[in-house]
């Protein structure tokens, strides 16, 4: 325990390095321990569901909401991870019973991904307005409903009624298949038959995001060059994001090809690497530069790097245990729950729970 009291346990990179392999074995180990039906599936949905309340524990309660101030760690953040995977539990049982029919379907588990998307961008561009006019109970848990609210009445645009790509390419060689309509294998559940296709909806709300999260590592800049308050801060943000969201989806599933469910792990594997810059490298090494925008940047690049690499070793990692069972579309989804299902939450409690145990608090000055 005693090289946990050196100097590279109290300052970056030393401590990222240190929560980022802790965090990537015990995921390994996790991951490992199912197959693919069940980690793509279930596992994915369960973690996911939990996300909602680790954000508001982490960033809007920080704390404060529950009776933890005397409660030593790594006690007081095991209680705080325990209260989050209670309630997701009930949040992913609860919508498989009424919204999935008694069973977990792509719609349920899409509403989901919807969800936390949404939860970033009231979290990140609206800096939770409304709802800190509300106490901070009242904020927390309405703050979660209403992400879910939205998200299921963005979900009535998505089309459901076929598998568009079905060998995993675009344009597909065999055509599409169909999913929820007659003849599909989940024709006896409910699925919205909107307008837009799901595979390229869920992408291109993922796409949009990933460009909320570049401008949150750029510390909000150009908008905070501006004097908007709240609303008009967050609308200025979410419909840049949604503007560039189109452009970059269009390019890469219109013009290039690349099948939506692929370009989705792509971009989400961005966000993944700007999550470690943020969550364990806490902002390093953008921050040991004078000047903040151009840390941002520097950050920025090295969250894609690490992102990219990091993608790289998840992938390998996932076809050395699945094997064969790696094939589309559950090979993708699986991907896509280690990297921002599984690791995420994970950070978020190491990070904002956990206080980084058994790490040392850094020194006041940093």
């Amino acid at each position: 325990m005693n090289s946990l009291k050196a100097k590279w346990a109290t300052k970056q990179p030393g401590r990222g390095i240190f929560v980022l392999i802790v965090t990537a074995i015990i995921a390994f180990i996790i991951t490992g321990s199912f197959n693919i039906g069940t980690y793509s599936n279930f596992f994915g949905y369960l973690v996911m569901s939990c996300i909602g309340m680790f954000v508001v524990l982490g960033a809007l309660w920080k704390g404060k909401s529950l009776p933890m101030e005397n409660i030593p760690q790594p006690l007081s953040g095991l209680l705080l991870v325990l209260f989050a995977f209670c309630w997701g539990t009930l949040v992913c049982f609860g919508l498989i019973k009424f919204l999935g029919g008694g069973a977990l379907h792509p719609y349920v588990a899409l509403h989901t991904i919807l969800s936390i998307i949404t939860t970033f961008f009231l979290f990140l561009a609206f800096n939770f307005w409304p709802f800190t006019k509300l106490s901070l109970p009242a904020a927390g848990f309405t703050f979660i409903v209403t992400a879910y609210t939205i998200s299921f009445c963005l979900m009535q645009l998505f089309n459901f009624n076929e598998l568009s790509y079905p060998a995993g390419i675009k344009p597909s060689p065999i055509g599409s298949v169909p999913l929820y309509v007659e003849g599909g294998p989940l024709s006896v559940f409910f699925a919205p038959s909107g307008p837009f296709l799901w595979e390229h909806a869920i992408t291109y709300a993922i796409t949009s995001v990933v460009f909320l999260w570049c401008f949150a590592i750029l510390g909000m800049w150009p908008f905070n060059k501006f004097n908007l308050k709240q609303p008009a801060f967050g609308i200025a943000i979410t419909v840049t994001c949604l503007i560039l969201g189109a452009i970059t989806f269009n390019i890469a599933v219109n013009m290039m090809n690349i099948e939506p469910l692929l370009f989705m792990s792509y971009a989400i594997s961005i966000i993944f690497g700007v999550l470690i810059t943020l969550t364990i490298f806490q902002t390093w090494p953008g921050n040991k530069l004078d000047n903040p925008l151009i840390g941002g940047f520097v950050n920025l690049g090295f969250s894609i790097v690490i992102g990219v690499i990091g993608y790289l070793i998840v992938r390998s990692f996932c076809y050395w245990h699945f094997g064969e069972t790696m094939t589309y579309p559950d090979g993708l989804f699986a991907l896509d729950t280690m990297m921002l299902g599984l690791l995420f939450p994970m950070w978020a409690a190491y990070g904002d729970l956990l206080d980084f145990w058994p790490l040392p608090l850094p020194p006041k000055e940093e």
